[in-house]
């Protein structure tokens, strides 16, 4: 398999311009980029995209039903506990008055974990930048700078033509921006994962 991964990244390399900084890469780091790309093409493709989207749908209902549970407790606070029957109510409630607050609450906190990696609906796509990213980070640590242009030449000599066409270094800034404005906790992964594999 390591051989396999070994050929499969010295190909790659090949179909890049002989000037292309990435050249100056070792074996181990060629191989470490590509696989950051590799998943990074995985996810990418529409098929894929959609099998890692289904991978989601179990967060999805969730991150859906602990939002409406905080719908549930404004509308328990509004109409059970400080609406015009809450006195009447009183005999039944007593004991819950926190419930609404407590659901509010809940709904925040399970709310942020679940979708501490995208948004609704957007799961996967952000977790495949995430590995685009890894590889960006992991490029300037080994060099010094990101080299999106060539990263990009890279990618598209990996063979994934479809998201290739799309991809260019301008694209590959953009979404490390985003990544680090709206996840930086995934941002943080990422770089995580280069620094290791920098210092491996």
């Amino acid at each position: 398999m390591a051989d396999r991964i070994g050929d499969s990244a010295a190909k790659a390399f090949q179909e890049i311009h002989p000037n292309n900084p990435l050249n100056k890469l070792n074996d181990s780091d060629r191989k470490a980029l590509w696989a950051s790309l590799m998943a990074y093409a995985y996810a990418s493709r529409t098929e894929r995209g959609e099998r890692a989207n289904t991978f989601f749908e179990e967060w999805e209902s969730m991150s859906k039903t602990v939002a409406d549970a905080a719908k549930l407790g404004a509308r328990l606070k509004s109409q059970v506990f400080e609406g015009t029957s809450s006195e009447a109510l009183r005999p039944f409630t007593a004991g819950f008055e926190d419930l609404p607050m407590r659901l509010i609450g809940f709904s925040k906190t399970l709310g942020e974990a679940l979708n501490s990696s995208g948004k609704r609906g957007h799961k996967a796509k952000i977790l495949a930048t995430q590995s685009l990213i890894q590889a960006s980070e992991f490029v300037r640590l080994k060099t010094g700078q990101h080299y999106d242009e060539h990263l990009a030449e890279l990618f598209q000599a990996i063979g994934n033509r479809s998201a290739a066409e799309e991809l260019s270094g301008d694209a590959i800034r953009k979404k490390r921006e985003y990544l680090k404005k709206h996840y930086p906790a995934l941002y943080a992964d990422a770089v995580k994962w280069a620094k290791t594999e920098h210092a491996s």
